[in-house]
């Protein structure tokens, strides 16, 4: 008879393995990592992108034809923002892929228009509601981030310039070092005048 207690732990460790595989083959079982990326940079990205460029052309004085392209494009940096944190914690969900793909269709799609419903009912009321402290700490972020590379900015000027002059005063000094003169020389002129006049030392 088959129990519990019957089970080493090898074959524990071999259950827990397979239990791995498989939960990854539920993951990927009809589409794989790079397929789904490419399917919603084809469907979530260029073919949205291609149709809105033809709404452009079509409308060019009618911005208001283009609001539903605007918020599509609304919602998309949102989803491409949140799925990079649902990618790290719910990918192991059964067709996690395929719904990923499923739903940037579903944005853009005519019969569906799944961006107007999201943008609608939870983006515009969010963003209506934090517009000015959103406002706020981005005007105080650009201020810090102005302030920061002003300082850096400064700091990699002031080096540059130490160091430039410190080169400069350093030249002097390498120009008046000389070698080492003969006995009794002045200078250098002196040293090898004396050494000609010295003539080859005679073994």
């Amino acid at each position: 008879s088959f129990s519990l207690s019957s089970v080493t732990v090898r074959e524990r460790g071999q259950f827990s393995s397979r239990d791995v595989r498989w939960k990854a083959h539920l993951s990927g079982a009809m589409l794989g990592d790079y397929l789904t990326a490419l399917l919603i940079a084809v469907l979530g990205y260029v073919y949205p992108a291609y149709l809105c460029f033809k709404a452009l052309e079509k409308h060019k004085r009618k911005p208001e034809a283009l609001r539903g392209w605007c918020i599509y494009w609304t919602v998309m940096a949102l989803y491409t923002t949140g799925v990079q944190v649902t990618d790290r914690f719910v990918f192991w969900l059964p067709m996690y892929a395929e719904a990923k793909v499923a739903f940037v269709v579903y944005l853009w799609h005519p019969r569906t228009q799944g961006a107007l419903y999201v943008y609608d009912a939870f983006v515009s009321p969010f963003l209506t509601k934090h517009e000015q402290a959103i406002d706020r700490h981005i005007d105080e972020t650009n201020t810090s981030i102005g302030d920061v590379v002003v300082k850096r900015a400064q700091g990699v000027v002031d080096f540059a310039r130490e160091k430039f002059a410190a080169a400069l005063n350093q030249l002097p000094q390498n120009g008046d070092r000389q070698q080492p003169n003969p006995r009794g020389a002045r200078n250098a002129t002196e040293a090898a005048a004396m050494h000609f006049a010295g003539g080859p030392k005679r073994s």
